[in-house]
């Protein structure tokens, strides 16, 4: 079964399509299939975002669309950046980290947990399919590492002493929460897959 995803993000796309292989799905990245769509993101929540993008680029390109959102959570912030955290300050990665550390700076609760919603959105089909996860960590006193993107070099998750961005792609597609998301969403589309391959037969 092909899948769009609804984002012209590089780094998720390498960590989702990996991640949906071994469950007979392939992740076709958004720029290939049309012209990036800007959705505005105006939901209350993860979900009802990633349900904007995923029927936006659905209904753009008439084909099965999966979708994500996700966000940094810190506690001693009252949950900022959260639904904000790809617009929480202008630049790219290293200037919203920056902004999260400065904000960070005279806390000793360090506790943040990153969150991902994924809906995936099929043409024909009745509902659209949705799943959150989560993972529990804390936030670095400055970066550290040179893998993954976002926020990854400050966040260290539960169980570990080192950031997602040192601990690298093998363990964070195991653990995080766009890990759990994908893996959830893809149990999720089991029955979906079977449907179609019987369809093609």
């Amino acid at each position: 079964m092909r899948i769009i995803l609804a984002s012209g993000n590089r780094g998720k796309y390498r960590e989702m399509k990996k991640q949906l292989e071994p469950f007979g799905i392939e992740l076709i990245p958004g720029a290939d299939v049309t012209a990036p769509l800007e959705v505005e993101e105006n939901g209350a929540t993860y979900e009802e975002n990633a349900l904007l993008k995923a029927k936006a680029w659905a209904e753009a390109t008439g084909l099965p669309v999966m979708a994500d959102d996700s966000g940094l959570e810190a506690a001693a912030l009252g949950g900022l950046p959260g639904i904000r955290s790809a617009r929480i300050a202008e630049g790219g990665d290293k200037e919203r980290t920056r902004w999260l550390l400065e904000q960070m700076k005279d806390r000793e609760d360090r506790r943040a947990r990153f969150v991902c919603s994924i809906a995936v959105v099929i043409p024909g089909m009745k509902e659209p399919l949705t799943v959150t996860e989560y993972c529990g960590g804390r936030i670095a006193r400055e970066p550290a590492g040179e893998s993954g993107f976002g926020y990854d070099p400050v966040f260290i998750p539960d169980g570990y002493e080192n950031s997602f961005a040192e601990l690298g792609d093998e363990i964070k597609n195991k653990i995080s929460h766009r890990a759990k998301a994908v893996k959830s969403i893809a149990e999720t589309l089991i029955p979906v897959i079977q449907l179609y391959a019987v369809r093609s037969m």
